[in-house]
């Protein structure tokens, strides 16, 4: 046992008090707390458990620790592994009392058991940091009860103290990865946590935390930015909290932060080559009063405008929870529809269609979790009720809120109403002109919405959208007709937007930081003279946040309202100044570097941005009242192909010829192709019987991926016979026949060959039962991919899927309980306080992916959800628990058509009416 003591050159052991844990029971206990030097805030304690009975196979619940000094801080739990000698491993047995067949029945266990346990825990062990010399006492408990309660006395040791800490680090950095790794909400807390802790201690950042991923290409970087894509926002947060300016690079890579500069020019554009465009076509009144940067998204009806609210509303104003919760609410629609102060009342359902001709949400970007600019845009069918309405419910508005003012301001020669608050949580503009009425967030939307009445030089009058009229008429009546113009996608990389969106990750990021080091500093009990949390200048001066915080080339930064934290530009989070209103003048040196690298990228590689177009529309399901017909049809024309990369050019031309399936495929999907590994323009497809698939574990690995796929029910067939299998050297892809047609190929996977059709599985019975039905048909429509999913109702691979979506937020719940967990104990707030505490810090509420709530268990003290059955979530899905997807969906099918100008996507789905009102 002595290797598995933790020894130190003076160790303070004593017992604990009590026990209530028995997994916890220990043979006996070490601990010891040491101090550091001098100029080191915190000393280091640790306790270690070892094991009468070590603990094999599932692990025990993290140790917690507490103190009543509130002298105890940033504890972190470990078990002492080690590994278990395989009985192949162990000496030789003497013959007699049957030891040599007890050896032989135990390596044949070894050789056939490949899931048993390769590791025991033996011990247990807590590390934390401490502040002051006096002894104190702190308390471990494991979620089951109290473990033990220890006075631990300070002792002096210098090469201890580097070795304890080094360890304590090591174990905090790892914990905080796996944490972020299972969580799926915003990494804030952990992240801050650790570049914290290491300026306080001197311990260096782990490699995870500094690593870059927007190294690679320029365009991809790009699309990072603009999808609000969770690695680019999680990298600058990390950088930010950890002071890591350009100041850290090498000297010739650094930059002279007070350098400014003028604004980079943006991409060289060039103009698409468009066909010809019928003269006659129609298009909508309401379109010749959006400016042509903008995107374009009709509603026509009013009634199809409350349909999207209503749906969004039903997912609570994320479309995204149809299929799956998130470990966070987005309340993006709720929150625009706050700022704009637009409130869809009962009035307002019944008094639309009569004053509200045509609807339409406009907008230059979709930023709508940090603050989009957007806008409503509406066509009067009595401009007199349309007013009255409107302006009665901006007045009501401001009575109600002092916070809240409501004035009127001129905008390019006009008058316009302005409802505001200083935060920006309410910004809302209210433009009229000829009947056509706005309103919207942005200054630079009203202004050009005037200019474009005017002028004439609207979204309707330019040859793009007059094509995409021509492509999907007006006469089809869509719920719902999308279209984002080349100048609207050419505007979000312009460097105003970019540089602002780099710009507006770092103020997210430091409106997050200051609540963060307020929480850590008073849990640390340093406050500010009066008892009121440190202001902006104090925390840095105590190390809670870095020495560059703050400092911003466009001269704005981060003040204190009460308990909120806002940016001086740009506002509240979630409710940012729109990008269009935020004026850039000048930018650093190293901001100009990165954006011309962009410019460069698309000038040479994208110098056109196609169009897009997406049109919806819902229909009822003849014969089936408690059904609807979802039909999506997209479109980017122009196109130029040569664009998208191999993908694209690997696609074969449209074709009519179709494959007719076996009825009892759930899923089928084929496409035409053409590449020289296949050969000429070849149909490949592939079905899948009803059944249980393999979960997705099973296939990573190149062995696991073979015994999985040889329990699928499925086949992969290619027409006409591409012949690719047969070039395989040595007769390795025509195998040993085994019947007419059929053959088994080596790895025991069989083909049939015949017809035209080359197909293979790994399962004969399969191969028999499909090709009966296999046959290439002409359905008159051309199309490069298709493919059906058929219902999942009452089927097998229904309650995979349930399954699957279970675990996955099973284990997001987890993760959601332990972030709660580690925020009270790593930040000292109690429950009561906590949710608000993380609502704050991650600027959305956290939210529980199996749809119950989170609630603090007082016996147990720690953190659980009212989905779960007890402390866990259940291994398997309840009887009544059904993923958000599989409570509307109901099959569907899609098609694909890449034209050499074009390309077209159809996806129809049969919906649930109950789940879309």
């Amino acid at each position: 046992m002595r290797c598995l003591r933790f020894t130190f050159a003076l160790l303070c052991v004593l017992l604990p008090q009590a026990f209530a844990s028995p997994a916890a029971r220990a043979v006996d206990v070490l601990a010891a707390a040491v101090l550091g030097p001098g100029d080191q805030p915190y000393g280091i304690a640790t306790i270690e458990l070892p094991l009468a009975n070590p603990i094999i196979g599932e692990a025990p619940r993290p140790l917690t620790v507490s103190s009543d000094s509130g002298r105890v801080f940033y504890p972190v739990s470990e078990d002492v592994e080690v590994r278990i000698i395989p009985p192949s491993e162990r000496p030789v047995p003497p013959p007699g009392n049957g030891r040599l067949l007890g050896r032989l029945g135990k390596l044949l266990r070894e050789i056939t058991d490949t899931d048993a346990p390769t590791s025991q825990i033996v011990a247990r062990r807590a590390t934390f940091l401490f502040k002051g010399a006096t002894p104190f006492r702190v308390r471990l408990a494991d979620g089951l009860g109290d473990v033990g309660v220890y006075e631990l006395k300070p002792t002096r040791d210098a090469a201890v103290f580097g070795a304890s800490m080094a360890r304590w680090w090591q174990t905090y950095a790892d914990n905080a990865k796996q944490q972020i790794d299972a969580g799926d909400y915003p990494p804030w807390v952990e992240s801050y946590l650790v570049a914290m802790l290491s300026g306080r201690t001197g311990n260096p950042l782990p490699t995870w935390f500094t690593e870059t991923k927007d190294q690679g290409d320029p365009l991809l970087a790009t699309l990072k930015y603009l999808g609000g894509a969770e690695a680019v926002t999680q990298e600058v947060f990390r950088r930010t909290a950890a002071g890591l300016t350009d100041v850290n690079l090498p000297a010739e890579q650094q930059y002279d932060a007070s350098e400014l500069v003028g604004l980079p020019e943006g991409p060289k554009w060039q103009n698409a080559v468009l066909g010809p465009i019928d003269e006659d076509v129609v298009t909508e009144p309401i379109a010749s009063r959006v400016p042509p940067e903008c995107f374009y998204l009709r509603f026509g009806e009013f009634n199809n405008y409350l349909w999207f609210l209503d749906l969004a509303q039903e997912y609570g104003g994320d479309v995204g929870r149809m299929v799956k919760l998130r470990g966070t609410e987005v309340q993006a629609t709720a929150r625009f529809q706050r700022q704009i102060s637009v409130k869809i009342n009962q009035l307002s359902r019944s008094l639309g269609p009569t004053v509200v001709l045509d609807q339409a949400v406009i907008g230059r970007d979709l930023f709508t979790s940090d603050g989009a600019t957007m806008g409503v845009i509406m066509k009067s069918a009595n401009a007199f009720l349309l007013r009255s309405s409107l302006s009665s419910d901006r007045s009501n508005r401001a009575r109600s809120d002092d916070a809240v003012s409501l004035k009127t301001v001129t905008i390019a020669g006009r008058e316009v109403s302005f409802l505001s608050s200083a935060d920006n949580s309410v910004r809302s503009f209210l433009a009229e002109d000829d009947g056509y009425f706005l309103i919207t967030n942005s200054e630079t939307l009203v202004r050009r919405f005037f200019e474009v009445g005017q002028s004439g030089e609207s979204l309707a009058a330019t040859d793009s959208f007059r094509l995409s009229r021509s492509l999907v008429p007006t006469s089809r009546d869509d719920t719902i007709f999308a279209y984002f113009s080349p100048e609207m996608l050419q505007r979000l990389v312009s460097p105003e937007y970019l540089i602002e969106l780099r710009r507006r990750s770092s103020a997210q990021s430091d409106v997050a930081l200051v609540h963060l080091a307020r929480l850590a500093a008073t849990a640390e009990g340093v406050v500010a003279e009066n008892g009121d949390s440190l202001g902006v200048d104090e925390l840095i001066e105590k190390g809670f946040l870095p020495l560059s915080f703050g400092n911003r080339s466009d001269g704005s930064g981060v003040i204190s309202v009460g308990d909120r934290v806002i940016d001086t530009l740009r506002g509240v989070r979630g409710t940012f100044l729109p990008i269009a209103d935020v004026n850039i003048e000048s930018v650093t040196r190293e901001e100009y570097d990165w954006y011309t690298r962009i410019a460069r990228e698309y000038s040479e590689r994208f110098p056109q941005l196609d169009p897009i177009i997406v049109a919806l529309r819902r229909d009822d399901v003849p014969g089936d009242d408690t059904m609807e017909r979802i039909s999506i049809h997209a479109e980017i024309a122009p196109l130029t192909p040569e664009k998208y990369g191999k993908w694209a050019k690997q696609l074969g031309p449209p074709t009519s010829v179709a494959m007719r399936f076996a009825p009892d495929d759930i899923v089928a999907v084929q496409a035409h192709v053409a590449s020289a590994q296949i050969g000429p323009p070849t149909h490949l497809f592939a079905g899948i019987k009803d059944t249980y698939p393999p979960a997705p574990d099973q296939f990573e690995g190149i062995l696991k991926t073979y015994w999985a796929l040889r329990e699928l029910p499925a086949y992969l067939g290619a027409w006409p016979q591409p012949g690719a299998l047969d070039r395989l050297p040595l007769g390795l892809g025509r195998g040993r026949p085994v019947g007419p047609g059929m053959s088994k190929l080596i790895g025991g996977l069989y083909r049939y060959t015949g017809g035209g059709f080359s197909v293979l599985s790994f399962q004969p019975e399969i191969l028999n039962s499909t090709l009966p039905f296999l046959e290439a048909t002409d359905v008159g429509q051309p199309a490069t991919v298709r493919g059906r999913i058929g219902s999942l109702l009452g089927s097998q691979l229904e309650g995979w899927v349930n399954n699957e979506l279970y675990q996955n937020a099973a284990q997001a719940s987890r993760a959601g309980a332990e972030f709660l967990n580690q925020f009270s104990e790593q930040l000292h707030v109690g429950p009561e306080q906590a949710i608000e505490n993380v609502t704050q810090v991650l600027g959305v509420p956290l939210q529980c992916p199996l749809g119950g709530q989170y609630e603090y268990d007082q016996v147990e003290k720690r953190w659980r959800s009212t989905a779960w059955n007890g402390n866990e979530p259940l291994a398997v899905p309840p009887a009544d628990y059904v993923a958000p997807l599989l409570n509307w969906f109901r099959g569907g099918t899609f098609t694909m058509t890449q034209y050499s100008d074009r390309l077209v996507a159809d996806v129809e789905i049969t919906v649930a009416r109950g789940a879309v009102p």
